[in-house]
């Protein structure tokens, strides 16, 4: 009798494990049907997420990364208009050093946690009076409070005109949830633990340097996104990123920020039947910057050869097929208060650039076709990167063989990223370096003070620092008559201009190679920060 219980216990276990087996199959049946109905885009992008350490208040990430997931009080709305974000409205003071901001209400983070006062001191607290943030004027303030749930009061230093611009950078002004954060013992910052925002979009999945996905935030409360997921697959190299898109493995291309198209894949692209291609003109310029630690760049005459040695027309033309602009001065006409008077450049001239040169006193004097002074040869190291802008590559060697026509030795040095930012931000170990402007809402205010402050990353600017420069720029900066502020700037760009201490290549446009026989509703952003109008995306069914 106990054997045949036993056998009937034994045949009801079997058969309820063959029942939730198959329940289990089916569930997983119906999950991947359902992910396979999902509407997905994949996007190519060029360098990891950081997602690990995303924080809002640092610089860890992709810029336009952190204004997917992230917000701010404003936002930039393009053109030189600023939009309420998380502040629907704000009052600024006569001196410009007091706002009061009025905050969206019944707004959540993505962890359905709630958006207040509170939150926004929080996050004020782990980023304000830092001197990694120096090159915001809106970093100096001197006191923050919430009057009550949703509204804040902060008093900066300086009623510098920029602070509301600032404050729609895509870092380190935005709000994460204060869940995000673990308290660290004296230590404003504390511990991030995941990126947590208010914005349209949330983490779904991260695999370190192959891939991450987003996926709408189900709190947000501004326009909904169209589509389930955006995948973004880490390639690194340009013509890989081409070959996927090509082969079907990506659904867009492109993007300064995200995965920069290489410029002759592009033009085949432009030409093919298969892809609709995008351009937009950007604020951004590339240039040549020096170490001004080089001897041989104190002299103004060595720094005015070198700009008079290269034919920028040249590379706009016949280098990169018309597709962006020659440069004519640091920044591009158009940027705020620059005008054709105090911003320019210098046109190609070999024979002045080699006059100027034997005026400083560098000759070939034994016929190598490199030019000396007190024995020492005019050979430099040219250090650059191809991971963000794959041109640089051909441009770079472009401007090595104009150097080689007046007596000029280039070394060409490429980085990765890392090693890149490594250089150029921290130990200066070059003597020129290929380099770009910010763009955008970051010209020509915190460009200027990025490069020609004392950054305290390496105890020395980015690119040059002269004191009576930077305090022209700070008085540019701090003047609230419109007058007076263009009047400094004047003194601010014809001294960069006038000293040559750059030297401006080319004006590049943002490019974007699109499957729209996939997705449909693509539009470029308002700028490289922000490059695609993510929301508008759609897949065509």
């Amino acid at each position: 009798m106990k054997n045949k219980s036993l056998l009937i216990m034994l045949a009801l276990l079997i058969c309820a494990s063959l029942i939730l087996t198959a329940v289990s199959k089916n569930n997983s049946s119906e999950n991947d049907l359902e992910k396979s109905k999902a509407k997905e885009v994949v996007v190519a992008i060029y360098r990891d997420g950081a997602m690990d350490e995303l924080d809002a208040a640092t610089y860890n990430g992709p810029h336009f990364l952190y204004k997917m997931i992230y917000e701010g009080f404003v936002e930039d709305g393009g053109n030189g208009t600023i939009l309420p974000q998380l502040a629907t409205s704000w009052k600024i003071s006569p001196d410009g050093k007091t706002y009061i901001f009025n905050l969206r209400k019944g707004v959540k983070f993505s962890d359905g946690t709630d958006f207040n006062a509170d939150a926004v001191i929080f996050n004020l607290k782990r980023w304000v009076n830092n001197d990694r943030h120096s090159i915001l004027t809106a970093v100096n303030v001197e006191s923050m409070e919430a009057i009550d749930n949703y509204t804040v009061k902060i008093v900066f230093k300086n009623g510098a005109y920029p602070i509301l611009t600032e404050l729609t950078y895509p870092r380190p002004v935005r709000f994460l949830s204060p869940s995000s954060i673990t308290k660290a013992p004296g230590d404003n910052k504390g511990n991030f633990t995941k990126p947590v925002g208010t914005g349209p979009w949330m983490l779904e999945s991260y695999v370190k340097d192959q891939e991450f996905s987003l996926v709408p935030n189900p709190y947000y409360w501004g326009e909904k996104p169209k589509v389930d997921r955006i995948i973004f697959k880490v390639i690194p190299d340009g013509q890989a990123r081409v070959l996927a898109l090509q082969s079907g493995e990506v659904d867009i291309l492109g993007g300064d920020l995200i995965g920069k198209i290489p410029m002759e894949s592009f033009l085949e692209l432009k030409n093919s039947s298969s892809f609709e291609t995008f351009t937009k003109r950007t604020m951004c310029s590339h240039f040549i910057a020096f170490n001004q630690n080089v001897e041989a760049f104190q002299d103004k005459n060595v720094r005015l050869a070198m700009n008079y040695a290269i034919n920028k027309k040249s590379i706009a033309e016949n280098l990169f097929n018309n597709v962006g602009l020659e440069a004519n001065g640091l920044y591009q006409t158009g940027v705020p208060y620059t005008t054709q008077e105090n911003n320019y450049g210098f046109f190609n001239d070999k024979e002045k650039a080699k006059q100027l040169l034997e005026a400083a006193g560098y000759v070939d004097t034994d016929g190598d076709g490199i030019r000396e002074k007190n024995g020492k040869k005019m050979e430099f190291n040219f250090v650059l990167s191809t991971e963000e802008f794959p041109e640089w590559k051909q441009l770079a060697e472009f401007v090595q063989s104009e150097y080689s026509s007046v007596g000029i030795k280039v070394n060409l040095n490429i980085l990765d990223k890392n090693g890149y930012e490594d250089a150029t931000m921290n130990t200066k170990a070059f003597d020129i370096a290929l380099m770009r402007t910010s763009s955008d809402s970051w010209v020509p205010h915190g460009s200027l003070l990025e490069m020609f402050s004392i950054l305290s990353t390496s105890n020395a600017a980015k690119v040059w620092y002269d004191e009576g420069l930077y305090n022209n720029i700070t008085r540019a900066l701090n003047s609230v008559d419109e007058t007076e502020r263009q009047k400094n700037y004047d003194t601010v760009f014809k001294y960069i201009s006038e000293e040559a201490l750059t030297i401006p290549l080319y004006y590049p446009v943002t490019s974007f190679a699109v499957n729209t026989d996939k997705i449909e509703g693509f539009e470029i952003g308002v700028n490289n920060y922000a490059p695609i109008e993510w929301q508008k995306l759609d897949v065509k069914q």
